[in-house]
């Protein structure tokens, strides 16, 4: 059976029950505003860590909005919040607040905004406009988040905008907040044993350029207000780590995969902003390692120590046993696409490659013996949407989204001027080999599929529901789906 098609307008229209409707069900769909008239995306794109979080039952959403202001060149944060009803009801409206003090102007998809909440003193964290450019931080005053009920979501929350963190004021900008891209927050469990440390917040940027970039990390500290530097844990060797994402797995253990770009000198070049100083035809490689400690010390795929970022000795390209797949520059494998940990720690990466001459997307997964598996999507899987025969090498790219005994693939149909949507379920007692589209629809989606993880983490407070935040023809949509009819 087909889905209708999405309808850019018509909100009945926006996510319509389709493939196996008793397996999966739309509960909600609304609009947050309507997107920016901008070449490339400003919302909806792979890296963005988060634009929705849940917390103590509240969805919180960060985009651009360009009814916002009357110039379409100019463009304001925006933050909304709701309340849930759980996952048998529909949600309350949204609030919104526009954040006018601070003008983003670029026409560069690199400046989407992320968003974090500290879970200790209710404090939420915004980077934004980031490509190269000085640090864009700001944050909310302490019990936004732990108090919703008790203030008025208003723009006076949040402080200004910082071109440093908060109690970093004696670090060197020009090497620690300068070149700065992919601002991420991660929320830290409380199985971690790194919650002994009283940091409940990750902050993860790349500073420097593509192809001449390191990864950073930061800790925040709740009910200080202030930051502390870890230090550099991914060093690029005339190179950079794209990492396709950084999860926690029921342990406690931070988990990151990454493809390496290397450098090609564009000195007197028209460079895309786009595509940065070159492209993914120069990423390699799929490597993995993990942390045991708030990515203090970090071990590679067989538990050997690599790296010690306090005493300054990260994980370089020659660290012992990180590449877990060999994939050559031109080989097809894409920066940034989707990473998930499920419930058994296993470690699940979802990229494209073309080595077999045809490029497929790939689903890549440590399981718990830890031993890795590559097994590309089937061919043809979709009739109305090209998901897998075959993504492009810089198309859309998709999502994993671990749930119970369920692996699913949401994926953007990559044919020329599409919009399709697919997602599509395997299991771990079908060895996460036996997908099946559960869900799709001919059109509506042209942005990259993003979902709030916190949501639908039972284990963390969250209610199961899977919400998907993406574009829709010309606004910014958030769509709650149910998967409880998953066994």
């Amino acid at each position: 059976m087909k889905a209708a098609g999405f309808c850019a307008i018509a909100l009945a229209c926006i996510l319509p029950t389709g493939i196996a409707a008793k397996t999966v069900k739309v509960l909600q769909n609304s609009v947050l505003g309507p997107d920016p008239h901008t070449v490339n995306r400003l919302n909806g794109e792979s890296f963005q860590m988060d634009a929705l979080v849940t917390f103590q039952g509240f969805q919180y959403a960060a985009y651009y909005d360009a009814s916002t202001s009357t110039n379409a060149s100019n463009r304001f944060v925006s933050v909304a919040r709701r309340t849930l009803s759980g996952s048998k009801t529909k949600s309350s409206t949204w609030e919104r607040l526009t954040l006018t003090d601070y003008v983003e102007t670029e026409d560069d998809g690199h400046d989407v905004i992320s968003l974090g909440i500290s879970h200790s003193d209710g404090t939420i964290h915004l980077g934004f406009n980031q490509h190269d450019n000085p640090l864009n931080y700001r944050v909310s005053k302490p019990g936004v988040a732990t108090n919703p009920t008790g203030i008025k979501w208003t723009s006076d929350l949040f402080g200004p905008v910082l071109d440093h963190l908060p109690g970093l004021e004696a670090l060197d900008k020009s090497i620690f907040f300068v070149n700065v891209t992919y601002p991420r927050f991660l929320s830290v469990p409380s199985s971690s044993s790194s919650s002994k440390s009283k940091s409940d917040l990750i902050f993860e940027i790349r500073v420097g350029r593509s192809g001449l970039g390191d990864d950073w990390l930061y800790n925040y500290v709740p009910g200080t207000g202030k930051w502390t530097l870890l230090g550099r844990y991914l060093e690029g060797v005339n190179n950079n780590a794209y990492i396709n994402g950084m999860d926690f797995d029921p342990r406690g253990n931070l988990h990151v995969t990454w493809t390496y770009r290397d450098f090609i000198n564009d000195t007197g070049q028209n460079v895309a902003v786009q595509a940065g100083p070159n492209g993914p035809e120069n990423n390699h490689d799929l490597n993995y390692a993990f942390s045991a400690d708030l990515g203090k010390t970090w071990q590679n795929n067989w538990g050997q120590a690599i790296s010690n970022v306090p005493l300054q000795q990260p994980i370089v390209p020659a660290s012992a046993g990180i590449v877990m797949f060999g994939i050559p520059k031109f080989g097809g494998i894409l920066n940034q696409e989707g990473q998930t940990v499920d419930d058994a720690g296993r470690v699940h990466v979802l990229n494209r490659e073309n080595t077999t001459g045809i490029e497929q997307w790939y689903h890549y997964w440590r399981d718990t013996n830890i031993n890795w598996t590559r097994t590309p999507f089937p061919l043809n899987i979709s009739s109305i949407n090209n998901i897998t025969n075959t993504p492009t090498v810089i198309g859309k790219r998709g999502k994993l989204v671990a749930f119970r005994s369920n692996l699913l693939a949401i994926l953007p149909s990559n044919a020329p001027n599409a919009t399709g949507l697919s997602i599509l379920a395997s299991t771990a007692k079908g060895k996460f080999a036996d997908w099946t589209v559960v869900w799709e629809a001919s059109s509506g989606c042209s942005t990259e599929p993003l979902f709030d993880r916190y949501r639908l983490n039972t284990n963390a407070g969250g209610d199961g529901v899977l919400s998907l935040f993406y574009v829709n023809g010309t606004n910014v949509q958030v769509s709650d789906v149910d998967l409880s009819g998953l066994n």
